[in-house]
């Protein structure tokens, strides 16, 4: 049986995402992994598919830093308030290494870090390694 990685990815840059995600789907493949990406353009979508959100088992949620109208920071706040998506591994990332990551989410258990260039090799390093 084939291992299932499902991933709740939220980035408004939807066509640098896509591509990641192509990439990371090869990537699986040679690995003998199924993966499963929901996709959502920024928080507010997120909150409008809630329904999706609550139905899937996610290994991890993706989450931008600079988005529309909230930064990821927000999201990030309003995800831990959630009781079953309190334990779900966030990998927060930016582009924009003038900001520290780290100390928007030091209040925040189980939230990685990493500049978006590293973004799939933190990924990979987390589910197919």
């Amino acid at each position: 049986m084939k291992k299932v990685v499902k991933l709740l990815w939220i980035d408004d840059m939807e066509e640098w995402s896509g591509s990641a995600v192509r990439n990371l789907e090869i990537i699986a493949k040679k690995h003998d992994i199924n993966l499963l990406v929901i996709h959502a353009k920024n928080g507010e979508e997120y909150s409008a598919s809630w329904n999706i959100i609550q139905n899937y088992d996610f290994d991890c949620i993706l989450m931008d830093y600079k988005m529309e109208p909230y930064n990821g920071d927000k999201y990030i706040q309003e995800i831990r308030d959630e009781d079953h998506l309190f334990c779900i591994p966030i990998i927060f990332y930016s582009q924009d290494n003038s900001t520290n990551l780290d100390e928007l989410v030091k209040d925040y258990d189980n939230v990685t870090t990493v500049f978006r260039g590293y973004l799939i090799d933190k990924i990979k390093e987390m589910f197919f390694d």
